[in-house]
């Protein structure tokens, strides 16, 4: 029985999954002509560092906010920009998209039906306190550890439209991702004090980590948008009466498709 239901499942992807090789394996050419973010919006939300923070007025507290962030005040836009934007188009055109900056000559028709605009809209830096808890029983004691880690959110808005159409319809995409302080930590019992200790080690979250983010992501977020086009084009192919049951995502280095659950662009709206 439980093979049967492997088999089954197997099976009732199979069309997607046949789908999507053929758009792999197809020499088609997505031209994205790409309009970089010339900012970063920054903030900083650890208010409860802040001594009367709750008395000052709404000018002060972003004021304070902004002195006494460990992270968002000492980042560098164009840094932050050069990072992301240069990975992101560099993976790009390694997955197959011919990429053309708007500000370049216009050396391609916008006319053609696999044109696309593609605006970065928003690139945004949330510096903030992340929670930690950890707990653990000993015999019958439940001893329970508190910590708040550094943590910074990296997000991003798109708007991707079809090119040289008037009053083309713009699909809004989004993805935040978050990087913290790394921390190790486990109760221990102690005989020699005849107790139970907590022994942790905590590697502070440093504004270059953020830079190397951003390079990361730049790559991420190019595989993102190859998988929004990929499950485009199975949503359009797969067998009349048939609906996808996944969202999938593609490996170009173990050439592999997969579900791609939560890891993937936020379809946040059309307009």
């Amino acid at each position: 029985m439980a093979f049967a239901a492997i088999v089954a499942v197997m099976n009732s992807c199979l069309p997607e999954r046949q789908v999507a090789d053929a758009f792999i394996r197809s020499p088609h050419m997505i031209t994205i002509i790409a309009e970089p973010a010339d900012l970063v919006l920054k903030y900083n939300h650890k208010g409860e560092e802040i001594p009367g923070f709750d008395s000052l007025t709404t000018e002060g507290q972003d004021s304070a906010l902004w002195w006494s962030s460990r992270y968002v005040r000492y980042v560098d836009d164009s840094i932050l920009l050069e990072n992301y934007v240069n990975r992101f188009i560099e993976e790009l055109r390694v997955l197959g998209f011919d990429v053309i900056l708007s500000n370049a000559p216009d050396t391609v028709s916008t006319d053609s039906p696999q044109s696309y605009r593609l605006a970065i809209s928003q690139v945004q830096l949330d510096e903030y306190l992340y929670p930690l808890q950890d707990e653990e029983s000993f015999l019958d004691t439940v001893y329970l550890k508190t910590f708040n880690l550094n943590a910074v959110d990296f997000s991003c808005w798109f708007n991707l439209n079809k090119a040289g159409a008037d009053n083309a319809r713009k699909t809004l995409l989004y993805a935040t991702n978050s990087a913290y302080d790394d921390f190790e930590g486990r109760f221990f019992n102690d005989p020699f004090a005849g107790t139970v200790r907590y022994r942790y080690s905590i590697d502070t979250l440093r504004v270059q980590d953020i830079y190397v983010m951003a390079t990361y992501l730049g790559k991420k977020h190019a595989g993102y948008l190859y998988d929004f086009f990929l499950n485009q084009y199975i949503a359009r192919h797969l067998p009349e009466g048939m609906e996808m049951e996944d969202y999938f995502h593609y490996d170009r280095k173990r050439n592999s498709i997969t579900p791609a659950y939560e890891d993937r662009f936020e379809i946040l709206g059309i307009q």
